[in-house]
C-alpha cells in the first residue's frame, strides 16, 4: 500500500515549506492563508517571488509530474514563464492585483482563470486547449498570439441571487470570436444568463449551459451546432426547435424541466424518421418538475453530508416560508437566524460550507416579502454564526 510522502519546497526561499503527499493525490493549493477556499496547502503572501521550478523534479509513481492541478491566489505569474519548459495540465490562477501577461509560449493544457477584485490583460497560451473564466468576466482582456486557434471555452459569470433579475450577458471577447466550444455555467435559481451575448462566437459548433437561462431563441442564429449539451435547467423556454440546426448530431438534456424534456424526446423520434437524422449521442434524461430545481437541487447544500445536507435544507425551507409570509423586516430577520442557529448547531462547518451558508441566506433575502439586501442580511448572519 502506497504510504504518504513529506516533501520539502523550496518555494519562497531555501526548504520553506513542507508538506504531505497523500497517495493519488494530484492538486496542490497555493496561496495566502486568508484568501477563501479551499484552505491553502502552501501558505505564501501575495506578492512572494516564487520559485516555481522546486516542482521540477516531483512526479507520480507513473512517470508524470506532480502536481497535475495547481491552484494559485496571488501576484506572482511566473508560473507562465517556468511552464515553457514544464507542461502543466491544469493551472488554476487567480491574480489578486492587477496584472498584464504574455503567456503565448506556455504549455498550460487548461487554464482557470477566477476574477474577483482584479484584471487581467492576457495573449493566451499557443497550446492552451480549455480556458475557463469565472467571477467578473468583465475584468478579462484576452488576446490569441498570431496563428494560434481560439482554445474552448468555459464561463462561469458571477450572479445576482435573484432568479428573477436582468439576465446577465458576456462582455465582448472580440479575440475569441472563432470559438467553435462554449460552456456556461450558472446557477439554477440564480440571475439568468442571455443567450444572445452567444452570437459573438458565430463559428459555434458545441454549446453546453448548465443552469438558468433566457433568451434561447438567439441559438437558432448559430447554423453550425453539432452538439448541444443542457444540464440542471429549470426553465428551457423559448429553446429552438431541433429541426433549426441541420448538422446537430449530440444532444443532451440531464435534470432538465420535465416539458421542455418531453418536448425533446418527441423532436428526436421525429427526426430520426422522418429525416432519416443519425445521432451520435440523443439522450434525454432526468425530467424535473420545477419543484424539485426549488426543494432539492438549486440549494448549496448539494455537496453537504447528507445528514447535514437533510437539517440545513429543512431548516431553509421553513425561513423562506416565513420570510415570503413577512410583513416587516424584522420578521425576516428573525426566520434568517433561525436559519443561522440550525446551521450553528451542525458540526464540522468550514470554509465551504461557511460560504454555502451565506448563498443561502443570500437567496433568502431575495425572496423575502419585504426584499431585504443581500449585504443587510450577510449582516445578520456574520452576526449570528458561530462558525
Amino acid at each position: 500500500m502506497a504510504r504518504a510522502q513529506t516533501i520539502v519546497l523550496s518555494l519562497s526561499g531555501p526548504r520553506s515549506h513542507t508538506i504531505v503527499d497523500d497517495p493519488g493525490r494530484g492538486d496542490l493549493c497555493i496561496g495566502p492563508a486568508n484568501s477563501g477556499a479551499p484552505t491553502p496547502d502552501v501558505v505564501v503572501a501575495p506578492d512572494d517571488a516564487l520559485n516555481w521550478s522546486t516542482f521540477d523534479s516531483l512526479t507520480v509513481p507513473a512517470g508524470y509530474s506532480w502536481p497535475r492541478l495547481f491552484h494559485y491566489r496571488g501576484n506572482d505569474h511566473g508560473f507562465f514563464a517556468w511552464s515553457e519548459k514544464r507542461r502543466i495540465e491544469t493551472f488554476e490562477w487567480t491574480p489578486l492585483t492587477d496584472a498584464v501577461v504574455d503567456a503565448r509560449d506556455a504549455q498550460i493544457d487548461s487554464l482557470v482563470i477566477q476574477l474577483r477584485t482584479a484584471s487581467l490583460d492576457i495573449v493566451l497560451p499557443n497550446r492552451c486547449e480549455r480556458l475557463t473564466i469565472t467571477g467578473d468576466l468583465s475584468r478579462l482582456r484576452a488576446e490569441l498570439a498570431a496563428g494560434a486557434a481560439c482554445p474552448a471555452l468555459v464561463f462561469h459569470p458571477k450572479t445576482k441571487p435573484s432568479g428573477s433579475a436582468a439576465p446577465i450577458t458576456l462582455p465582448r471577447f472580440g479575440a475569441l470570436s472563432a470559438a467553435i466550444s462554449v460552456d456556461v455555467h450558472v446557477e439554477p435559481l440564480r440571475q439568468p444568463f442571455d443567450c444572445a451575448s452567444l452570437l459573438q462566437f458565430p463559428s459555434l459548433e458545441r454549446v453546453a449551459l448548465r443552469g438558468n437561462f433566457a433568451g434561447l431563441e438567439a441559438l437558432a442564429q448559430l447554423p453550425e451546432l453539432t452538439s448541444l449539451e443542457l444540464r440542471y435547467c429549470a426553465n428551457l423556454a423559448g429553446l429552438p426547435p431541433l429541426k433549426v440546426w441541420p448538422q446537430l448530431n449530440q444532444l443532451i438534456g440531464w435534470n432538465i424541466e420535465e416539458g421542455a424534456g418531453k418536448r425533446l424526446r418527441s423532436e428526436i423520434k421525429h427526426l430520426t424518421k422522418t429525416a432519416a437524422r443519425k445521432w451520435a449521442v440523443a439522450s434525454v434524461t432526468q425530467l424535473r418538475r420545477p419543484e424539485w430545481f426549488t426543494a432539492e437541487y438549486g440549494l448549496p447544500f448539494s455537496a453537504w453530508p447528507k445528514r447535514d445536507a437533510k437539517t440545513a435544507i429543512s431548516a431553509y425551507l421553513s425561513a423562506q416560508k416565513s420570510s415570503a409570509a413577512a410583513t416587516s423586516s424584522t420578521s425576516v430577520e428573525q426566520a434568517i437566524r433561525a436559519f443561522v442557529q440550525v446551521i450553528n448547531a451542525l458540526p464540522h462547518i468550514e470554509t465551504t460550507e461557511r460560504e454555502d451558508s451565506a448563498e443561502a441566506v443570500a437567496q433568502l433575502a431575495a425572496k423575502a416579502r419585504p426584499t431585504i439586501s443581500s449585504e443587510l442580511a450577510l449582516s445578520w448572519f456574520d452576526d449570528e454564526r458561530k462558525f
